[in-house]
């Protein structure tokens, strides 16, 4: 019984190792190069150029950079912070996905992820959770699952 909960906690340690390697954890474990199982389909090109508000924190950045780099990923997902109809400043947010919270329609940064908690939170966790193997469709699912009941629902696509 106790052999089994050691391995248990060692198995749970070397996965959390893992993911935090690969999400850009410590400047010392960015140095050692890392292979990504083919089933992983987070894409990690090139650190993009990031605007001052996005790097408000390293959550922040993390966030924006992860939103970024898997647009065609985060598209799929819905964001439950009420940005589909929030008033930002003076104009009406229209969001339709998570992708509108860090990206505009033109490409440039949208500026609402870096003040929204909510919206850092799912997606950090779809990150997590596709870097560990989940498909697009289960990540969906468990954010709609998990977020649904914290504020009104962007009209999003389910992903193919």
């Amino acid at each position: 019984m106790k052999s089994k909960i050691i391995l248990s906690v060692i198995a749970i340690a070397a996965i959390l190792m893992i993911a935090y390697i690969l999400s850009g954890g410590g400047q010392t474990l960015n140095k050692i190069p890392v292979e990504k199982p083919a089933i992983w389909e987070v894409n990690k090109s090139a650190k993009p150029e990031l605007p001052e508000f996005a790097q408000k924190t390293g959550r922040v950045a993390e966030a924006y950079i992860f939103a970024v780099q898997n647009q065609d990923k985060v598209m799929y997902l819905a964001c439950y912070c009420g940005c589909s109809g929030m008033q930002h400043s003076d104009k009406l947010l229209s969001h339709k996905s998570l992708k509108d919270c860090y990206i505009k329609p033109d490409g440039s940064y949208e500026p609402h992820a870096s003040e929204c908690k909510l919206c850092n939170d799912i997606t950090l966790e779809a990150r997590d959770m596709l870097m560990t193997g989940y498909s697009l469709k289960d990540v969906r699912k468990k954010i709609d699952d998990e977020y649904s009941g914290r504020g009104v629902g962007t009209n999003t696509s389910l992903p193919p």
